[in-house]
């Protein structure tokens, strides 16, 4: 697996044993580029034509940060071309998708899907919310979650908060 990253701290991919690179390496040796940003100046459209043709014509595109950070019409004209095999996309960028949207007629070559983390079949919170919800009450009420990645900032928590409950 490899990552790019420009802001994350060496350390951090020598601790998961992802390789990082740079952006261009990136985009030319993944078969799945999936995009975890915030939109900034940046990251506003950060895969454009220019970026796609360094792409494998088999790679596949995950965008389920914002809606800006891909060109949708560039992307939706590589596949249509076959200069990408697929994409799957939750947010987009204009919401709600137009109906005239190049992206709709890639038949099953694109999946699309509402931005919410938070509904499914059931109408329930997501597992992954639930689970983050559970260790941030936990938190609040001055303990321990039991799913802390980085055990060492235990103690320095105990020492800022003591142990005290911050919710009645």
């Amino acid at each position: 697996m490899i990552a790019y990253d420009p802001y994350a701290e060496p350390s951090r991919f020598q601790l998961t044993g992802v390789k990082r690179v740079d952006y261009e390496t990136l985009l030319r040796e993944s078969d799945v580029v999936s995009f975890h940003v915030v939109l900034t100046k940046e990251t506003r459209f950060m895969l454009r034509e220019e970026q796609i043709r360094l792409m494998k014509p088999s790679a596949v595109i995950i965008n389920t940060a914002r809606g800006k950070v891909i060109d949708e019409a560039a992307v939706a004209k590589a596949i249509a071309e076959g200069r990408l095999r697929g994409a799957a996309i939750d947010a987009f960028e204009e919401e709600p998708l137009g109906m005239d949207s190049p992206l709709r007629q890639l038949g099953d070559k694109v999946l699309m899907s509402p931005h919410s983390a938070s509904f499914n079949e059931g109408g329930e919170l997501a597992p992954g919310i639930q689970w983050a919800l559970r260790a941030v009450l936990c938190a609040l009420r001055g303990e321990v979650p039991d799913n802390v990645y980085n055990k060492e900032v235990i103690p320095r928590w105990r020492e800022k908060f003591g142990g005290a409950s911050l919710i009645g």
